[in-house]
């Protein structure tokens, strides 16, 4: 399957990301094997349920308590969990985690999420998150953090690491073991598959399989402040994932919606090309008609709970300055083709569509003022 960038290419700015898979409910797991048990035809597995690919991985000699094994039942023990797994295995001597994640691309890029089964130390996996991040296709690493939370959080630590890499597409989580972060994985790609039509948050969900981590409240602030996600028991009864991150402080789901925007987009300026019966000019009636499209996309993103009407508090931006109301949660508009230059008249090109968007946000944290009269 050949990308689609070379005719329409999105580029995502945000005030405060990225290409397309049209798969974002899919998770990849990655796991190496000694070189002498590799074939290729194991670069790429995929798995309908957690018998299945516990069978075919013990028939690989994965050992039942194996990291490989258990990190995919507990992608599957998720609720709501996945309906597939791709899993990919590559050659432990010869190949890096990021160099399998670039075989892996050769081959498809139908997945969202992926993860490790297996330790590796702070340089491979940030080789690996960089790797992530300069991917033409978006995707999120999820990432466990295990040991003592001081270990983690010193310098030249993991999460030190992580942050001072700067980087937007890791999701660091605090778990017991690290196959433990399957099932966080799993979560998000279930919740993904089950809400097609509504916007989800991660944080505060539930997490099936894994039991909560026993910190102190310094501990928590500890890899908060590194952005590291925790799942908790709060109270006695509330288990719960907080706060929903990435590395970059970007809330997870925030993260998502843009990747599928931008993909969403993508696809309906190619369909609106290929299903046009005659060309469309350079003229300023074709980008009439690509915003029309593109507002078409993003009233679904508004009816989804994504994207809501807000004051622009971006820098200026076309029409809009601080302060303006945007719509809708997006404002669209193109420059004129009197203003297009010579050489990209010749090369046939668009004018760029230029996109606003307004995030709707979610609820976090909430303040209740009780007033009595005695």
């Amino acid at each position: 399957m050949l990308s689609i960038d070379p005719i329409v290419h999105v580029t995502v700015t945000s005030s405060s990301a990225a290409a397309s898979p049209t798969v974002f409910d899919t998770p990849l797991l990655l796991s190496a094997l000694p070189e002498e048990d590799f074939r290729e035809e194991l670069r790429l597995l995929s798995f309908d349920s957690a018998a299945g690919a516990a069978a075919e991985l013990s028939a690989l000699g994965f050992a039942e308590d194996s990291v490989p094994v258990q990190t995919a039942r507990k992608i599957f023990g998720a609720s709501p969990a996945p309906s597939r797994l791709l899993f990919s295995l590559y050659p432990r001597e010869s190949e890096t985690p990021a160099e399998a994640l670039e075989a892996v691309l050769e081959k498809t890029s139908a997945f969202y999420g992926l993860c490790l089964a297996g330790e590796e130390n702070a340089e491979t996996l940030c080789a690996l998150a960089r790797a992530v991040e300069a991917a033409e296709h978006p995707m999120v690493l999820f990432v466990p953090v295990t040991g003592p939370v001081s270990e983690a959080a010193a310098p030249g630590g993991l999460l030190s690491a992580l942050k001072a890499a700067s980087l937007s597409r890791v999701f660091a989580f605090y778990a017991e073991s690290v196959s433990a972060v399957g099932a966080v994985l799993g979560t998000a790609m279930g919740l993904e598959l089950t809400h097609p039509d509504t916007a989800f948050s991660l944080c505060y969900k539930t997490v099936a399989g894994i039991a909560p981590s026993d910190l102190t409240a310094s501990e928590v602030r500890t890899l908060k402040d590194l952005s590291c996600n925790v799942y908790l028991t709060r109270g006695y009864t509330h288990r719960l994932l907080e706060p929903g991150c990435l590395t970059d402080g970007a809330r997870y789901d925030e993260r998502l919606y843009l990747d599928r925007i931008a993909a969403d987009l993508q696809e309906a300026a190619v369909a609106l090309l290929a299903e046009n019966p005659d060309r469309l000019p350079q003229t300023d009636d074709a980008s009439a008609q690509f915003i029309n499209r593109f507002s078409s996309v993003l009233t679904g993103y508004t009816a989804m709970g994504v994207l809501a009407p807000a004051a622009w508090r971006g820098a200026d931006a076309g029409p809009l300055s601080a302060g303006d109301p945007v719509e809708n949660g997006f404002a669209l508009w193109a420059d004129p083709y009197d203003d297009q230059s010579e050489a990209d008249r010749a090369a046939h090109r668009a004018m760029p569509v230029h996109v606003a968007l307004t995030l709707a946000g979610s609820v976090e944290s909430v303040v209740i003022m009780v007033n009595v009269q005695i």
